[in-house]
């Protein structure tokens, strides 16, 4: 039989999983169109209960007043819009000096990976990131083989579990990126799955514990393990925000796509649509009622395209709010190894 705790273990794991599908892992599109189906279905029920609201839509000016004042959002919402395009699009903007000095840093990071690479690396972000990581295990192994005539036991034991840990975390990462394109959430997803952070915390927890057993050909594969470790945080950061401007500008782009044809709906809506012009009904529900739910959804079909962009946006900050080897959510805190053993 499964007990309770396992049941309920389960139901969390689901829910959390189903929590992650919606904010972070689920196309944008179907979220808008997920929202859009539950507002038009929420005011169909409230349209047809007991209450009211029919009364009230049977009053042409509580339409026209209502589809007025969608106008005016929708209108104050597509010039916000394209501001925070022009806003985005002005960071890439700048003088020659400052153009200058972002390539010169660019090009800084690119030697030192390619020092630890021992070649140039690829230069497409996705096969950057999974050459990162595949070197990452290469320096783990590296390790082990280096500790594998080390007389501390427990050392040897731990870093076996470390190395273990680490190439399966780097399997689902190489996984994921398969046949991922930069632009995509999925290289995104990739790397927020790796938790340099957590392994750079390991790795030094490691060698303070075990220092006194180490010789210096082990402590300098213990730094080589780190520094590789050390270039994801910031190849990390730079995916973030090349990511989170993409996202931004295809937010632009869909906003003004479904606005426009959400502004004309709700300026014939105002000037057209009155009670006494529909009769009828349909599936038992009064014709009136379906053209005003149908037509209030429909703009605000705007806002829930902004919602979904702004639930995934704001949840990627949350996951990476910080650089380098803090690690501030408890999710993150993997048990790379035992350390009771």
């Amino acid at each position: 039989m499964v007990s309770e705790a396992e049941t309920g273990h389960t139901a969390g794991n689901d829910a959390r999983s189903l929590s992650n599908w919606f904010l972070l892992s689920a196309n944008r599109v179907t979220v808008a169109a997920l929202l859009t189906a539950v507002c038009l279905g929420l005011l169909l029920v409230v349209g047809t209960l007991d209450l009211p609201f029919r009364s009230i839509l049977r009053r042409a000016d509580t339409i026209e007043t209502m589809f007025q004042t969608l106008v005016g959002v929708l209108i104050t919402g597509m010039t916000l819009v394209v501001s925070i395009n022009q806003l985005v699009l002005s960071q890439e903007f700048g003088s020659l000096g400052r153009q200058r000095e972002r390539m010169e840093k660019s090009m800084t990071f690119r030697k030192e990976s390619e020092r630890e690479f021992d070649w140039t690396g690829p230069p497409e972000p996705d096969r950057f990131l999974m050459t990162l990581v595949n070197t990452s295990v290469d320096r783990a192994e590296a390790l082990r083989a280096v500790v594998g005539e080390n007389p501390d036991r427990e050392l040897r034991n731990r870093v076996d579990q470390l190395v273990e840990r680490v190439s399966r975390s780097a399997d689902g990462v190489t996984d994921a990126l398969g046949d991922a394109r930069f632009g995509e959430f999925t290289v995104m997803r990739a790397a927020l799955a790796y938790n340099y952070s957590w392994k750079i915390y390991v790795v030094r927890r490691l060698f303070w514990e075990h220092e006194e057993s180490l010789d210096e050909d082990e402590r300098e594969a213990f730094g080589d393990l780190v520094d590789v470790l050390e270039l994801f945080g910031p190849a990390e950061e730079f995916f973030k925000a090349h990511y989170l401007q993409w996202e931004l500008v295809n937010l632009s782009r869909r906003i003004l796509i479904t606005g426009v044809p959400a502004l004309i709906t709700s300026v014939v809506a105002a000037l057209y649509l009155k009670p006494g012009v529909v009769s009828g009904a349909l599936l038992g529900v009064p014709s009136i009622i379906w053209l005003v739910s149908a037509g209030v959804t429909f703009a605000l079909v705007p806002f829930f395209v902004f919602t979904a962009y702004v639930l995934r946006t704001a949840s990627i900050a949350k996951e990476t709010g910080a650089i380098g080897p803090f690690v501030l959510h408890e999710s993150e805190r993997a048990p790379l190894i035992d350390w009771s053993e």
